[in-house]
């Protein structure tokens, strides 16, 4: 069986091998690869991760039938020499290949050379060395260098490209001129990816939108997820603006789709759901759509549906609804003329009752080896045991993740109808928990993990009371330490005037005390001055 090298596209790396085994199946395609490349090609490392892997099939023909529909691969090539070093490629090339064979195969052919990369940038001069390195091999003895073929050249025309694997992109580092590839290739391009129609159905090119559509190359992995192809029915139970049922339609598929939310399917009258269809030329493989409630859908217990494909709501950008009574209402009977146009009232759809009716719905509506692929939103607290499950359905896989924040992201499930349905055992109201799933799911309550700064209305009223609550409490202590600095300052006060106090009675004791002093020697004084005196008189008087 023919080798050929697969390089996919740099984004969705769990995507990859998922997508290219159900675009097998869709052609019936037998493609084998070894299973230890796995590791490399899913890996998020950088140090291991590469978006080449090999594959064999039975003819170059398979290869081109995969390419027409795989939308993560970039392109697939014939693989003629590899190395780890470009200067060994002409060795390699020559051990691998008889002389005469490489200077015949370009006879009556054009040619050109074109050089690619994987984390890495060559200018205009480096790819012209790297050409010329290459130079002296009787590969080029025959054929014509032409760089704008037409398309009726091409089918003579070769495309040789020189692969080089540095490894991710080392964004805003500046460039290591020492720096060697893991891996140098040489080869012809065989064909290219379907990334032809992520353009052709760019949400930026329709007229009607909404702000959950789901983008075009996702929408499309889809599709090759649910093995959509031509004559198939497909049906999208939360259609919202219809992207899945569009490119299911683009693929041949009829499409059919459901939603509770009218405006979401006709915002208005000459510009809704239909038009798109009509823009790309698919009318004729629309069916049409349903008001109804997938908690009560209005299908019949028949196996009608090759797949199933929808992007539930979640409660992020849209919550889920479902037909009720709110508990602040009382019923009042509807007038036999207002039922047709009446619309009901609706309650909140909690995330595990929507998965649940979903998976229900398969099971009732799906063919047996019909597909259900629908998107789970996921936390970085996933369990395998977050999954809803049903008898009727087998896990293909859930490894397809999607990271679009650091706190969420969501999962690409598929699952795959084994059995036909039984509703005397089937019924989710006669199962446990084990058959159905969804064991304390992480994404019963994904709002408050996302958007935590952003509750709904009661965690909102939660929010401002204990926001009351410390304001109350900082109030409360900043008072309590005023108060504090208040009896602080009176008793400082108090001190202070208690000091004066002692300061006045030291000073008039002191005043006192000095005064009491000079009384007494006044008067001590006024007591000499009379013996003075009365010692002056006797003496006069004895003279006398």
């Amino acid at each position: 069986m023919p080798k050929y090298l697969i390089n996919f596209v740099q984004q969705y790396a769990s995507f990859r091998i998922h997508e290219l085994e159900s675009v097998a199946r869709i052609f019936d395609i037998d493609i084998q690869y070894n299973k230890e490349d796995l590791e490399f090609i899913e890996s998020l490392d950088p140090e291991i991760e590469t978006p080449f892997l090999y594959v064999t099939v039975n003819s170059e023909e398979d290869i081109k039938k995969i390419c027409t529909r795989s939308v993560l691969i970039k392109s697939v090539y014939s693989i003629w020499a590899e190395s780890p070093l470009l200067d060994e490629i002409l060795n390699e090339l020559h051990n691998n290949f008889d002389k005469q064979f490489l200077s015949n195969y370009m006879v009556n052919k054009t040619f050109k050379i074109e050089v690619e990369s994987y984390g890495s940038k060559y200018n205009q001069k480096e790819k012209l060395e790297m050409m010329q390195k290459l130079k002296d091999t009787p590969l080029w003895d025959s054929g014509k260098c032409l760089m704008h073929p037409t398309e009726e050249q091409m089918d003579k025309h070769i495309l040789w490209y020189i692969l080089t694997d540095f490894g991710v992109e080392r964004q805003g580092l500046v460039k290591d001129f020492t720096l060697l590839p893991r891996k140098v290739y040489f080869g012809q391009r065989i064909a290219k990816g379907n990334r032809d129609d992520i353009i052709k159905y760019n949400l930026s090119d329709r007229k009607y939108l909404g702000t959950t559509s789901m983008d075009p190359e996702l929408s499309l992995v889809s599709a090759n997820m649910g093995l959509v192809k031509k004559g198939h029915f497909v049906l999208d139970p939360f259609v919202g603006t219809g992207s899945f049922i569009l490119v299911a339609s683009h693929f041949g598929a009829q499409t059919v789709g459901c939603d509770i939310d009218i405006k979401a399917m006709r915002k208005e009258e000459d510009c809704n759901l239909e038009t798109n269809f009509k823009d790309h030329g698919l009318t004729s493989q629309f069916l049409g759509t349903i008001l109804c409630d997938n908690s009560c859908p209005p299908w019949r217990i028949n196996s009608m549906f090759d797949s199933i494909i929808t992007d539930p709501p979640y409660g992020i950008r849209a919550g889920a609804r479902k037909v009720g009574f709110k508990e602040n209402r009382k019923f009042v009977p509807i007038p036999e003329g207002l039922r047709r146009d009446h619309i009901p009232q609706c309650i909140d759809y909690s995330v595990p009752d929507v998965m649940a009716d979903l998976l229900e719905l398969a099971a009732k509506t799906l063919i047996v080896g019909g597909r259900l692929v629908y998107w789970l939103p996921t936390t970085p607290d996933y369990k395998e045991t977050d999954l809803p499950r049903h008898p009727c359905l087998r896990l293909i896989t859930a490894s397809c993740l999607q990271i679009l924040t650091n706190r969420w992201g969501r999962r690409l499930v598929t699952m795959e109808k084994i059995i036909e349905y039984n509703h005397s055992i089937h019924n989710k109201s006669l199962l446990v928990q084990e058959d159905l799933g969804q064991i304390d799911p992480q994404h019963k309550d994904l709002r408050a993990v996302v958007f935590w700064k952003k509750m709904g209305t009661n965690e909102k009223t939660k929010k401002k009371e204990q926001k009351k609550k410390s304001v109350e409490n900082h109030l409360k202590s900043k008072n309590n330490n005023n108060d504090i600095i208040d009896n602080n300052n009176n008793n400082n006060n108090n001190n202070n005037n208690n000091n004066n106090n002692n300061n006045n009675n030291n000073n008039n004791n002191n005043n006192n005390n000095n005064n009491n002093n000079n009384n007494n020697n006044n008067n001590n004084n006024k007591n000499n001055s009379n013996d003075t005196n009365s010692n002056n008189n006797e003496n006069n008087i004895e003279n006398q």
